[in-house]
Parts: C-alpha cells; sequence; structure tokens
C-alpha cells in the first residue's frame, strides 16, 4: 500500500501547495483582498482572449491606439496602481506564471480604468543574436501609469512600438 502523499497537484497542473495560504489572505486588508479577486476574474479573461481571439477584434478595449511610446496626463502616480500591480503579479506567480506580460498587462490596465486611472499599456520588440547566432525578434508589452512602469517592467532595452493609451481627466474639485 502506498503511503498517502502530503503533496496533492490538481488535474489540471496547479500545485495546491504554492497557493497563497488561506491565513495570509486573511491578513490582507478588505481593499486588496477585492483587487486581488479581480485580478483572479480579469486575467483568465485577458488569456482568453490573447489565445482566442485575433488581435483586431479586442485591440479597441486597450484604449487609443498611437504609434511609439506616449505618457498619459497624469501629474502624480496614484498609490492604488501599486496594489494593483501587486494583485496581478501574485496571481500570476501563484498559478506557476502562466500568463504573459501582454495579459498581465492588459488586465492590469482594466483595472486601472475601472478606478479612472490614466494608463498607456505599450507593445515594444527587441532584436538580438541567439544562441545559432541569428537575428531573433522578442516582444514586450508594459503598462506605465504617468512616467513610471507599473507592470512589465525592461530596463529600457524594448522599443516602443505602439501604445494604448487610457486618459481620465477629473473636475476641479473632485
Amino acid at each position: 500500500m502506498q503511503p498517502y502523499s502530503l503533496i496533492w497537484t490538481s488535474p489540471v497542473g496547479l500545485d495546491i501547495n504554492t497557493m497563497p495560504s488561506f491565513s495570509k489572505i486573511c491578513c490582507l486588508s478588505r481593499i486588496r483582498k477585492i483587487i486581488l479577486v479581480e485580478a483572479a476574474f480579469l486575467l483568465p479573461f485577458a488569456w482568453l482572449l490573447v489565445r482566442a481571439v485575433p488581435f483586431r477584434w479586442w485591440s479597441r478595449w486597450l484604449g487609443t491606439s498611437t504609434s511609439g511610446e506616449v505618457d498619459p496626463d497624469v501629474v502624480t502616480v496614484d498609490e492604488r496602481s501599486q496594489d494593483i500591480a501587486w494583485a496581478v503579479l501574485a496571481i500570476n506567480r501563484h498559478v506557476g506564471e502562466r500568463f504573459t506580460c501582454l495579459m498581465l498587462a492588459m488586465a492590469a490596465q482594466w483595472m486601472f480604468s475601472r478606478r479612472r486611472i490614466s494608463s498607456s499599456l505599450v507593445l515594444g520588440t527587441l532584436t538580438e543574436r541567439g544562441e545559432d547566432k541569428r537575428m531573433v525578434m522578442k516582444a514586450h508589452a508594459w503598462l506605465r501609469v504617468g512616467a513610471r512602469v507599473v507592470v512589465g517592467q525592461h530596463g529600457g532595452r524594448y522599443i516602443p512600438i505602439s501604445s494604448f493609451v487610457r486618459t481620465y481627466h477629473y473636475p476641479e474639485d473632485y
């Protein structure tokens, strides 16, 4: 007879032992719990769009398309942007980093939009020599709030090709 293992793996490949413990989730603030749940719902939706639907059909949901990298009109960075970035990256980490940079940026941008936080989703490329001395092109997506990259940090290595900008303007007394 085989002894029971304390490590259980689900049929879809998610290891329950890497999921955040219930005690850690209970210690989070109410706002962080809500943001974490929202990220857990939006990331699979972004995954489905990227994997199953042509880009031209859903790219308009990302914002106004412009060439190159454009700063959204933001004077100060909203502190909620860090919580949203944390939630999106935490969910990705706990499912074995199955989401791409584009999926992470899309989900975070949708969360910013719900809170009327201006942002810019940037698509860029990098060309470098591979191990076989052939030129290899890599693509990357990152999300900016003002001048700060909040999701998809890349150290400036990628050249921006296009941006999808969402800008929100507040009344003076807001």
